[in-house]
């Protein structure tokens, strides 16, 4: 995986998660779980990088 893709995903699933994170502490619990999806499909795309990169070697 390339290093800048990798920062920006470290930085985005991150900053969704303090927001998920104060929205829960705020009682807004459809906004909280508003991050679980973009979890899902970041799990997803990074296993099939991974997935075609090993295939690559």
């Amino acid at each position: 995986m390339k290093v800048y893709f990798a920062v920006f995903l470290i930085v985005f699933l991150l900053t969704g998660l303090v927001y998920s994170t104060y929205s829960f502490s705020q009682g807004r619990f459809l906004e909280g779980m508003s991050i679980f999806p973009w979890l899902i499909a970041c799990y997803f795309f990074v296993q099939a990088w991974e997935r075609r990169n090993r295939n690559d070697e």
